[in-house]
């Protein structure tokens, strides 16, 4: 009678370590590198300070999201870079038009209040290059705006989960001309 018993469960334990092995064995796991990541940081003057601007300039053709960052002593700000541009090896990153912003620390606590009126882009390159524009969205009158700045830049782009095979090359038959 204990034989059919210890029959029965070696079978069971067999067929359980055989659905473990087949389970595991169909499970890739995601080693890749897939999802936002910073690949380059230039300083105000363009140099660079993290990263490679080559990889930058591949993600840009291979028409890879990027998001740009950039600051000051108190504020960070990170946004998608919607319109890329490359020229003479450097990328210009254009944000959309945003309702702008005014932050304050009233009281010891800090807010971000919308600027009535206002709306705001930036421009900014890899070589510390930076505009801004600023616009009274109400009387569609320009505020202030096309002055050229120097800005320090972080650079981050969204690679998928299973890279590309096409090779990033440049859009123009003749970059040069």
């Amino acid at each position: 009678m204990r034989a059919p018993l210890v029959m029965n469960t070696l079978k069971a334990l067999f067929f359980l370590v055989s659905l473990a092995i087949l389970i595991c064995s169909c499970s890739v796991p995601n080693n890749s590198n897939g999802g936002w990541q910073k690949v380059f940081k230039n300083d105000e003057n363009g140099k660079a300070i993290f990263g490679n601007k080559e990889q930058l300039i591949d993600a840009v053709r291979l028409g890879y999201p990027v998001r740009i960052g950039w600051g000051s002593s108190r504020v960070e700000h990170v946004a998608n870079a919607d319109f890329l541009t490359i020229f003479d090896g450097e990328v210009f990153g254009q944000i959309k038009s945003i309702v702008g912003q005014a932050p304050t620390n009233e009281h010891g606590t800090p807010k971000i209040r919308f600027r009535a009126e206002n709306n705001w882009t930036k421009i900014s390159g890899t070589n510390g290059y930076s505009t801004a524009f600023m616009t009274n969205y109400l009387k569609d009158t320009i505020i202030s705006g096309n002055v050229d700045r120097k800005n320090a830049t972080t650079w981050y782009v969204y690679f998928p989960a299973k890279v590309s095979e096409i090779k990033p090359l440049p859009l123009l038959k003749n970059p040069n001309k």
